[in-house]
């Protein structure tokens, strides 16, 4: 009799630890990431300029001010400078990863004339981690190389600028 309490006992005892085993290793169901999306708040601008004869120009317009640092033989006539901004939206306190382009090519029109755009910058270090409502605000600064008598008239980017957002 005392060998089927201890039996039942026994047997109790594994249930006990099959059914704590399997609850504690066990994982839970894998959610699904929200899908990261890009929103635009504002394009990039670097002002009005004119190219001097002598030699190239600079334009940077840092991620952190809406001042250009303009250095070489330019002629500023102002206009709207401002550095481009957008909205990354997500999952909620999850860190994402940026990658900007090294360089993109910006023309008049189908001209032929164009601009180099490079050393883009961002207003936040990577990784950066997006706030319990899933969104994060970053400013984008790049450097606008002007050529020696470079042509007038507005250069745009024909959707080159690209850049990748991902989850950490």
């Amino acid at each position: 009799m005392r060998q089927n309490v201890l039996k039942t006992r026994n047997r109790w005892a594994r249930i006990a630890c099959l059914v704590l085993a399997f609850a504690v290793f066990t994982p839970e169901p894998v959610k699904p990431q929200v899908a990261i999306t890009l929103v635009p708040k504002r394009t990039m601008k670097f002002g009005k300029y004119a190219a001097g004869v002598s030699s190239s120009a600079t334009v940077t317009m840092p991620a952190t001010s809406d001042t250009p640092i303009i250095s070489g033989d330019l002629v500023d006539f102002g206009g709207t400078s401002r550095r481009a901004r957008f909205q990354i939206l997500g999952e909620p306190k999850a860190f994402v990863i940026v990658t900007l382009p090294s360089s993109i090519t910006i023309e008049k029109g189908t001209s032929g004339n164009t601009m180099t755009v490079d050393n883009f910058t961002m207003s936040l270090p990577n990784p950066i981690k997006l706030s319990k409502q899933g969104k994060k605000t970053i400013n984008i600064g790049a450097t606008l190389h002007i050529g020696t008598a470079q042509k007038k008239g507005t250069y745009n980017d024909q959707n080159s600028f690209t850049y990748d957002v991902d989850y950490l």
